[in-house]
């Protein structure tokens, strides 16, 4: 995949940008899967484009070729996108949670994936980006105190407000919201050519049964006020 040429090729990709957990995998499930992938070599891509950003991006964009590509680590490279000559005028889509329900959703997907209470075993989102990246550890969250879970949920969303923020140094950013997701993704297909398939019953990205909830309204109203100043409807463009 690294071994591709640098220059671009006739190639269109839009990049869903927004964080794990906010219905990325949805958007990518509508389409056909030879031109929309969810996560695609995920460890390795993130390893090589934070190592190398400008080297790498283009090459990997080439190598994948699709029109339509959501991954969660992009959400923390949103400065790299801005600056690199290529990336810089794709079209990129963000699809826009409220915190409360969006840390809610993370916290308890990512427990249940490092089975941090049965089975600890090594995963690389939160082994790179959580622990190393955001400084979170979730290892021992279920045995932590009300107070203790709440200062990790928030530490969790200053992140994601301060990235959803960062989504403005990208020109060509559409915005939607989670509950429109559906309304959109019917839109969209016309947009780019291609098909949208039936809705699956099972498309979500469901973990456990949720054994922790957070709630803090005065977080969500602030980022619905970062959101407004952020909403600029920018025609996607095949």
């Amino acid at each position: 995949m690294f071994q591709s040429k640098n220059q671009i090729k006739d190639n269109s990709t839009i990049y869903v940008i927004s964080s794990y957990k906010t219905g990325t995998s949805y958007i990518t499930s509508r389409f056909r899967k030879e031109i929309s992938k969810h996560e695609p070599y995920q460890y390795v891509s993130y390893r090589k484009l934070t190592a190398d950003f400008d080297k790498h991006f283009v090459r990997r964009l080439n190598y994948l070729n699709v029109k339509i590509e959501a991954s969660g680590f992009l959400f923390y490279q949103l400065e790299q996108l801005a600056k690199n000559p290529i990336a810089k005028n794709l079209n990129y889509i963000c699809i826009l949670r409220k915190p409360s329900a969006w840390v809610t959703s993370f916290i308890n997907y990512m427990l249940h994936e490092i089975k941090a209470e049965i089975n600890p075993s090594y995963n690389w989102t939160d082994e790179l980006i959580l622990k190393k990246l955001l400084g979170v550890d979730l290892s021992n969250f279920y045995n932590l105190g009300e107070e203790e879970q709440a200062k990790i949920a928030e530490n969790l969303i200053d992140s994601y407000l301060e990235n959803t923020k960062k989504t403005k140094l990208l020109k060509n950013v559409t915005y939607v919201w989670i509950n429109e997701l559906e309304e959109f993704t019917n839109k969209l297909g016309p947009m780019i050519g291609e098909e949208v398939k039936p809705q699956e019953k099972s498309y979500r990205n469901k973990g456990n049964s949720k054994k922790y909830i957070y709630k803090n309204d005065s977080l969500d109203e602030e980022y619905s006020k970062i959101v407004d100043s952020l909403i600029n409807p920018t025609e996607i463009k095949e």
